[in-house]
């Protein structure tokens, strides 16, 4: 989580990612911050990342309630992180964090960003009574998804199984094909992409939409739309900081996976080779 000395511009517009696991939000956030002008997206709303760690040791931003304190000093003893429960933190320092994070993180043209998973926009914020309308400031969404979904799983469940996120972060386990997790990430991701198209449906939010394949494919492109949907246009768009991770296993798996499970070939629309 990127932090600056705050600076005092007022957020005017909230880029707001909607994104699933694995459909290339990380890869698409280093780009969009590496502009300088949108905003500095990331999984603010992730608690169990290290630059979550980071951001509470600098700004002391959330502050455990009694609950958590009394969890977090018993887990401390046994080595173990002080914090995996969002009802660790009290309601009044979370919505503080909030703000101190788009405080920091605003850039100078107004847009503050901010990558959410369903799961992380639903436990962290709904069900805390916030909504993306808690900075007050015009919301631009912008949904991203998957067309091959098969190949969504798989790198889903590669990525449990190695605790490897992105190209930037060294495996620690080799993956193992299994069947029965990619079905069950299948049905994870269902799961999210229903709960997104449900809540935009409630609120009438129409999203500027995206894919991962576009955004492989056509990656200029695809950040120019956004960067236009913000009402900045830029001119050269910048590398990305971390890299594609699918390769030749994943493309075997999925082979593999299509054969054992032929009814689900209609969630692989678009083979990735």
């Amino acid at each position: 989580m990127p932090v600056s000395q705050a600076n005092q511009t007022e957020t005017t517009c909230l880029l707001a990612i909607a994104s699933v696991h694995r459909t290339g939000s990380t890869l698409l956030c280093s780009i969009l911050r590496a502009t300088g002008m949108a905003g500095m997206p990331m999984e603010y709303l992730n608690i169990h990342t290290k630059n979550f760690t980071n951001f509470r040791n600098e700004n002391d931003l959330p502050n455990l309630n009694m609950r958590g304190r009394v969890v977090g000093a018993v887990r401390k003893l046994s080595g173990r992180n002080a914090w995996r429960n969002i009802n660790y933190f009290s309601d009044s320092s979370w919505r503080a964090y909030l703000n101190r994070a788009a405080e920091l993180n605003t850039t100078p043209n107004g847009v503050f960003g901010i990558k959410m998973h369903w799961n992380q926009y639903d436990e962290h914020m709904l069900q805390r009574g916030l909504t993306a309308d808690h900075w007050g400031a015009p919301i631009k969404w912008v949904r991203i998804s998957r067309d091959n979904e098969v190949r969504q799983a798989i790198s889903l469940v590669r990525a449990e199984q190695s605790n490897q996120w992105n190209s930037n972060m060294s495996a620690t386990n080799e993956p193992v094909y299994n069947e029965q997790e990619i079905v069950a990430a299948l049905h994870t991701i269902s799961s999210a992409n229903k709960s997104w198209d449900q809540y935009f449906a409630e609120h009438k939010i129409d999203p500027l939409h995206l894919t991962y394949e576009q955004l492989t494919r056509e990656m200029d492109i695809t950040v120019r739309r956004i960067m236009a949907h913000i009402n900045t246009p830029i001119e050269n768009v910048p590398a990305p900081q971390t890299k594609r991770q699918s390769d030749g296993a994943s493309a075997q798996w999925e082979s593999q996976f299509l054969e054992a499970r032929p009814e689900f070939k209609s969630r692989a629309a678009t083979i990735e080779r």
